[in-house]
């Protein structure tokens, strides 16, 4: 920490001291400004974020790119809210978070989440890739229960990646960046307008981070991402009051970062897997949302598809692991292919969304609408197991699962005046669903499972979610506010089968459920230089969908517990100067399971911590940006430094062992002139190994997973 803040302090008097030292104007002192407003959608409607009660973080488009590396942004967005934790513990899940201690850190099905993921309102499948923060405007992260307008599964909080929309503008940028580790990214960004009614915007990207983690069994190193990303729009406005946006996307992503690392080693980190696990994601999709101004209200429609497919290659011996737990030879466990799953996964999803809004503020305000959600998901497996792998030779055979769920709400929420300063919020929201499990298992011989296995199931489920609220205005600038929300995520079937290779038929997970308790302010200081926000909070969750590691079959099972969190969170933003901005956040929450049965088989005690969620979790940021003359050139200088700090973690619900709490810094500082910017950065600026996830194998045997290294590199942007 004293580091850190010897490096914070430099980098700031730097900055200061930068104008007076270097730049040669004859422009006379400018009024320090005030900060910018911010504009969001989380209630359905534009606007201020500080007239929203709810607690929330705003990232703009520059700030985002700059606290998250392109290989790793989930994580890199999670750390720069309060009391946010992406749950990275590997798998073909890449859209898995905690907040405020609710969630779990892997899922039992496709849309098994308590905090969901939308690119421009759409949602993401948790098996998805992270939506690439190409081109965006602003990411909303959303804490506490949204589930009267952003529906389904929104127990935690949810969190809305905005896309920047075509203008009616010509511009376009390339950028190119290459640095340590392989790191490479080319990414082009185009608007055009098309005719005074149409315009067109298209923006691609390419990275590449190469591995870090020898593999010994394979060779060479484990942990390479390559991420390919493509978004295409088109902005119609055939009248003053219609507006019609049309989005594509393509994702591509590749990883075979190591799920199982021993951290016993006395060489850590080693990965000893063959084949290495490089998962492949590809998600496509489209969406078109049409808005039209009547005299008195706004009607939207928004419909959307998607198609997510993934594949995971997957050594079930690493030969480290298992030669620390048997004591055996690594090359019995090093055979090629011996002991070996492959998992396909492909969903298609489609949501039409049909809502009205009210046009003005006033003395009343609303929205309310009905959404249909339909989703069908296909897991199809195939494994084998040699004696060496002996926990898991009821992995022999194949699966062929399929789940299929149909959802419909009716959806409402409404703010009343009650005064001029007092308002009162009241939301519900009714959703009914239906859930269809096949599933079909095939043995391939070994005596540990059933020769064959079909199951077919349903179940229905139908819930209210909900807040109410009060607000009021102390001053324009300040606010407080308080409100009661009713969070749930739906019963259903889990993608993988634990009972059908034994002929019995999958259990559905019970639907959760939470009341969360919540009093904040949002308020303004010294003429809006100055935003400080805060919150405190209160969840109480029943059945909450935990997760269990189960190392004798290599699964994340079902652990429905009961627990409780409270906590704060502080976010403050200030504008120093013209050119100078600082931010700062802090979240503390204290999660704990409740009610846990005496003997539970999940291992799990009650005053046990909710796994993957830090107790505390803080960030500072400071970003300048100041036209500068060094000798005949003007142009700017831009510089960014960004800290991030995760503290210590509970490893799984029975408390194995703890993550280790870190701090990541990420650093930028370039020159832009003219059309041109040339800069250099640094992701991990200290090089800081820190662990991510983890799981408890027996006695003395644990593996983690292991974040990301120090890139340091450069790069140019060219805009025209």
């Amino acid at each position: 920490m004293p580091r850190l803040s010897r490096i914070a302090g430099a980098l700031a008097s730097f900055l200061v001291a930068a104008p007076s030292a270097w730049a040669q104007s004859d422009a006379s002192p400018q009024p320090v400004a005030e900060l910018p407003a911010v504009t969001v959608t989380a209630r359905k409607r534009e606007e201020s974020a500080q007239t929203v009660p709810i607690s929330m973080t705003v990232l703009d488009g520059q700030t985002a790119a700059a606290v998250s590396a392109p290989s790793d942004s989930n994580a890199g967005l999670a750390r720069s809210a309060p009391n946010v934790a992406f749950a990275d513990s590997g798998g073909q899940f890449g859209n898995l978070f905690v907040i405020r201690g609710v969630g779990s850190f892997a899922p039992l099905s496709s849309d098994d989440t308590s905090a969901v993921m939308y690119l421009g309102e759409v949602p993401r499948s948790v098996y998805g890739t992270p939506p690439a923060l190409l081109d965006i405007d602003r990411v909303e992260i959303m804490r506490g229960p949204q589930g009267t307008l952003f529906g389904r599964n929104t127990q935690a909080g949810a969190i809305n990646v905005v896309p920047r929309l075509p203008t009616f503008k010509r511009e376009f940028s390339a950028t190119a960046e290459a640095g340590t580790h392989g790191h490479r990214l080319g990414e082009l960004i185009a608007n055009t307008p098309l005719s005074d009614t149409l315009a067109a915007r298209l923006a691609v990207r390419y990275s590449n981070l190469d591995g870090a983690v020898p593999n010994v069994a394979a060779g060479g190193s484990d942990g390479r991402v390559q991420v390919g990303a493509m978004r295409g729009s088109l902005l119609w406005l055939p009248g003053d009051r219609t507006t019609v946006a049309f989005t594509g996307f393509y994702d591509r992503r590749e990883s075979d970062a190591p799920r199982f690392v021993w951290l016993q080693n006395p060489q850590f980190p080693q990965s000893a897997v063959n084949p290495a696990g490089n998962i492949r994601w590809r998600d496509a999709g489209a969406s078109l949302r049409i808005e039209h101004e009547f005299d008195r209200v706004r009607l939207t429609s928004l419909t959307s598809y998607q198609d997510d497919r993934s594949f995971q290659p997957f050594d079930l011996t690493d030969g480290l692991i298992y030669a620390a737990m048997t004591g055996q030879p690594q090359a019995l466990f090093n055979v090629p292919y011996a002991d070996y799953v492959g998992i396909h996964f492909r969903e298609k999803t489609f949501q039409q969304e049909l809502r009205l809004s009210s046009l003005e503020e006033g003395g009343f305000t609303w929205t309310a609408g009905v959404n249909y959600f339909r989703s069908r998901f296909t897991n199809d497996t195939q494994a084998v197991a040699s004696p060496a792998a002996f926990n898991f030779q009821a992995q022999n055979g194949t699966q062929d699962n399929r789940i299929a769920t149909d959802s419909i709400a009716l959806f409402g929420e409404g703010t009343l005046a009650l005064t001029d300063r007092l308002k009162a919020t009241l939301g519900l929201r009714y959703t009914h669903e239906s859930k269809d499990a096949d599933y079909l298992f095939t043995g391939n011989g070994n005596p540990a499972t059933v020769p064959f296995s079909s199951h077919s199931l349903n179940l229905s489920d139908r819930f209210l979610t909900g807040r109410a609220g009060l607000s009021y205005d102390w001053t324009p600038d300040t606010m407080t506010y308080a409100t009661v929300s009713r969070g749930a995520v739906s019963a259903g079937y889990p993608v993988v089968q634990v009972n059908g290779v034994y002929g019995k038929a999958e259990p559905p997970y019970p639907t959760s459920t939470s009341w969360t308790y919540e009093a904040g302010f949002k308020s303004m200081w010294l003429d809006r230089r100055l935003g400080v926000n805060g919150s405190v909070f209160y969840n109480d969750v029943k059945n909450g969908h935990l997760i269990v590691f189960d190392p004798a079959q290599l699964f994340f099972g079902s652990a429905s517990l009961d627990y409780q969190s409270k906590g704060a969170e502080l976010e403050a933003v200030a504008s120093l100067s013209r050119h100078l901005k600082l931010s700062a956040s802090a979240g503390y929450t204290h999660a704990e399971l409740v009610d846990v049965p005496s003997g539970s088989s999940t291992g799990a005690k009650s005053g046990n911590r909710v796994p993957n969620m830090p107790k505390f979790n803080a960030s500072l940021g400071v970003q300048y940006d100041a036209p500068m003359r060094v000798g005949a050139a003007r142009g700017r200088l831009k510089a960014a430094l960004a800290w991030q700090y995760v503290g210590r973690r509970a490893a799984d619900v029975k408390e194995s062992f703890d993550l280790p709490g870190y701090g990541v810094v990420n650093a930028r500082l370039g020159w832009q002139q003219g059309s041109w910017e040339l800069y250099g950065f640094a992701w991990n600026l200290f090089d800081k190994q820190y662990l991510v996830a983890g799981q408890a194998w027996g006695p003395g045997v644990s593996s983690v997973r292991v974040g990301q290294p120090r890139v340091v590199g450069m790069g140019a942007t060219m805009r025209f």
